[in-house]
């Protein structure tokens, strides 16, 4: 396709938006018409080389990370002699295909408290079913595991798949690469895949070619013109990978739960209704949606790359995954599907110094990148929050066209909540609590939503939180702050249990621990909690206040003070279930390995061996986040 001629203005120049279109593809520089855009059309022969070797690389991510370390170590792996084939772990066939690789690298996050990705569940189940210990032994292995070391068991899944690979018989090239996102996991895989590549030459004796790797396009980009530009229809679309049943539902309702908003601080309740979507959920499974970016740093990114924002383009990554739609305007491109937010990591940082025109511009943005610039990457890139758009601020040589610009910048990922109502008691709406982060892209999105107007593209996934199939088995929730959101769905279906039942509430007992600041503060959901006491549908409410005393107390101290009736709840068969930041998660745990030791008269060891058999028997379930 060709781009448009900007009609509204007479031939036989081009119009500035036909000259708009143009740069967005070639990236600044006086528009040549005739001249086709070699920087977004790769050339796609392939070059056989039997000097490389073969090796593929499978990443199981949540976020995008490991994907996106496996796409760098794939672009590196030909000047380190290897052909590298990028496989995400959902779409590989490890039955059939694992067996038979050469060379394997696995890039493995852990979600949660230790476990596996949703892509990398069925793979999971496989490995530890597995018994045959040749099954691997012609297969050379390496791991890199991404983590939180704020979770109890920090990189688990990347650490569990290299000890179910070495069981198989599978040959470890070196020890399982860690990456912490507590600190800086970008540098831990720059430090791993510089050890990486020199473990696989040695094994392999491959040779390293010297010089700057150059950035090459491997996208195709078009500018659609004609009936499908004129068609178009702007708006969120999905990506054609993105499995879930994703649909605009509209806001209902969208309200302050605070009592007072203070130092900014602000906590929401908003509700979707569902009443004519595909879409279903049960309690406290995890809500996702995607958030818009803000219109206003979208408008001004564009008009720096020269692009006019209602352009259609078309994208092709050659049967990978693009991570937006195949067919999309320039303005839909970066509110819903670029990660335009978030400081830009080193890699990207070093490749846009090739797009530098100034070359004081360029050798700055290499040192920032470089393992030496690490403190000036903080002081500059982190400690600011710079982001892209900062970046073309700063440094106005940067000559980047359009294609290019979306096949570097990281593409955005969902965020979840857990949802905070009963699918039982409201089947025909969906309710979420959430505080709004100050700078947070998706709390900021919603918090601004207009209830009865507004739409936001939202899909379910299941969690961990599901009530015992028996009605009477003692509950014991511990949930301070937002926290409270899977519990709050808990009570509406304890209440909607009594009212089927003539308003008797439910044979056992359901403690909630509940934490905040100050009662007449941040005391969320206060009246429907006092009624659910008052009512029998909660035979237990436990709060603590931690800036109304002189001394602070949190949840798990009054857990402590509960010692004894906790511990008859659990020795009845009784269920915990604890949600919020990781830190209180560990706190929580530790107060009731005590209650195991001291009311069950175990040993330190066999107090927490119990909770961790609790634990993996879903008898204590943790859904935390990391702060």
């Amino acid at each position: 396709p060709t781009p448009r001629r900007d009609r509204s203005r007479p031939p036989p120049g081009p119009g500035l938006g036909t000259l708009l279109r143009m740069e967005a593809l070639r990236g600044g520089g006086a528009p040549k018409p005739e001249k086709k855009d070699d920087a977004t059309e790769p050339d796609v022969k392939e070059e056989e080389d039997s000097d490389l070797v073969p090796m593929t690389v499978i990443f199981g991510s949540q976020t995008g990370t490991a994907e996106e370390f496996s796409e760098t170590l794939a672009k590196e792996a030909k000047k380190n002699g290897f052909k590298a084939t990028v496989k995400d772990i959902e779409e590989y066939d490890h039955e059939e295909e694992l067996p038979n690789e050469s060379f394997v690298v696995f890039l493995m996050s852990t979600f949660g408290e230790g476990q596996p990705t949703d892509s990398a569940t069925n793979f999971d189940m496989w490995m530890k079913e597995q018994e045959d210990t040749s099954l691997l032994s012609n297969v050379t292995f390496c791991v890199f595991a991404l983590g939180n070391k704020q979770y109890e068991k920090f990189c688990a899944m990347g650490k569990r798949t290299d000890k179910y690979l070495g069981r198989m018989g599978g040959q470890r090239l070196m020890k399982c690469g860690i990456g912490d996102d507590d600190a800086s996991i970008e540098d831990d895989f720059m430090e791993w895949k510089e050890a990486f590549f020199a473990a696989a030459g040695a094994r392999f004796a491959t040779s390293k070619s010297e010089g700057d790797e150059k950035f090459t396009a491997e996208w195709t980009v078009d500018i659609l013109d004609g009936k499908e530009a004129e068609t178009y229809n702007s708006g969120f679309k999905p990506a054609p990978e993105f499995k879930d049943n994703i649909e605009m539902a509209k806001v209902i309702t969208n309200k302050e739960r605070r009592q007072k908003c203070i130092d900014g601080g602000s906590t929401r309740e908003v509700i979707f209704d569902i009443s004519d979507l595909s879409i279903s959920y049960i309690t406290a499974d995890n809500l996702g949606i995607y958030p818009m970016n803000d219109p206003n740093t979208v408008q001004t990114i564009l008009k720096k790359l020269h692009t006019d924002p209602d352009t259609v383009f078309r994208f092709q990554n050659h049967d990978k995954h693009l991570g937006l739609p195949a067919i999309c305007s320039a303005k839909d491109v970066l509110l819903w599907h670029l990660d335009i937010n978030n400081p830009p990591k080193k890699s990207l940082l070093n490749v846009l110094a090739g797009f530098a025109g100034d070359e004081k511009e360029a050798n700055t943005l290499k040192s920032w990148a470089s393992p030496a610039g690490k403190e000036e990457y903080k002081k500059n890139i982190e400690a600011p929050h710079m982001t892209i758009l900062g970046i073309l601020e700063a440094f106005p040589s940067l000559d980047v066209s359009f294609g290019n610009f979306v096949e570097l910048v990281p593409k955005i990922q969902p965020r979840f909540y857990t949802i905070s109502s009963s699918s039982n008691a409201q089947p025909s709406a969906i309710s979420i609590t959430m505080s709004v982060l100050k700078g947070g892209v998706c709390t900021n999105y919603l918090k601004d939503l207009k209830p009865g107007s507004d739409y936001a593209p939202i899909f379910v996934r299941p969690s961990t939180f599901r009530l015992p199939s028996k009605i009477s088995t003692p509950i014991i929730m511990v949930g301070p702050g937002t926290g409270l959101a899977p519990f709050m769905g808990f009570v509406q279906e304890y209440e909607h249990k009594s009212k089927a039942n003539g308003g008797k509430p439910a044979e056992g007992e359901r403690v909630l621990f509940f934490g905040c600041r100050k009662r007449d503060v941040d005391f969320i959901y206060r009246e429907e909690l006092t009624a659910a006491k008052e009512s029998g549908v909660l035979t237990g409410l436990q709060l603590a206040f931690s800036r109304e005393e002189e001394k602070k107390v949190y949840v798990q101290h009054l857990i402590s003070q509960q010692a004894q009736a906790l511990w008859k709840m659990l020795s009845g068969g009784g269920y915990v279930y604890v949600c919020g930041a990781t830190a209180m998660g560990r706190d929580v745990k530790e107060a009731f390995v005590e209650i195991a030791r001291s009311e069950g008269g175990k040993s330190a060891e066999e107090a927490k061996a119990m909770l961790d058999t609790l634990q993996d028997s879903g008898r204590y379930v943790q859904e935390l986040w990391s702060t």
